[in-house]
């Protein structure tokens, strides 16, 4: 009688572990949020009139215009990370920044990756991903930069754009 008992326990265990299992929560969905991990940069610049462009792929700088703005062959591209819910259709758009009264714009372009799809990008318009089964899209970002104005040299200047994303 005793003998059964037991048996009759380890199985009650065995059938509450087994219930338990399979009454685990399935893995919950996240926000996508977006971290910067580089910054762009497109070196040092003279602050005259002119345009310069920094290639998304391959870091390098061409000045567009006579006036040679840019002084550096190369810059940083700018690299950006979204993470999302696996295997989802995320909206991307680059927002170029317009002149806010300094003379400074910046038009960006780049290229999107996940684990899956990669994909060109440009500004202002939307594109879309799949974020594959890691949720992670990355982003790295060059573009054109032009200066509408004579600047002040002895200023920093630091300007913003944004990205836009949402999950579909």
């Amino acid at each position: 009688m005793i003998k059964n008992t037991i048996n009759f326990k380890v199985i009650l265990y065995w059938l509450m572990f087994i219930i338990g299992l399979f009454s685990l929560p399935l893995k919950a969905a996240i926000t996508p949020y977006i971290v910067e991990t580089k910054t762009l940069s497109f070196g040092s610049i003279i602050f005259i009139s002119g345009s310069c462009q920094m290639a998304y792929n391959t870091q390098v700088i061409t000045n567009l215009t006579s006036q040679n703005i840019c002084t550096n062959s190369t810059g940083t591209t700018g690299g950006y990370r979204i993470f999302a819910n696996p295997n989802k259709q995320v909206q991307i758009k680059l927002n170029s920044h317009g002149d806010n009264g300094n003379g400074i714009i910046y038009v960006p372009d780049g290229q999107l990756v996940s684990d899956v799809a990669n994909g060109l990008i440009i500004a202002d318009t939307t594109k879309t991903i799949n974020s594959g089964a890691s949720g992670i899209i990355d982003i790295t970002i060059g573009g054109r930069i032009t200066i509408n104005s004579v600047l002040a040299s002895s200023s920093i200047y630091n300007e913003l754009f944004t990205i836009d994303f949402v999950e579909l």
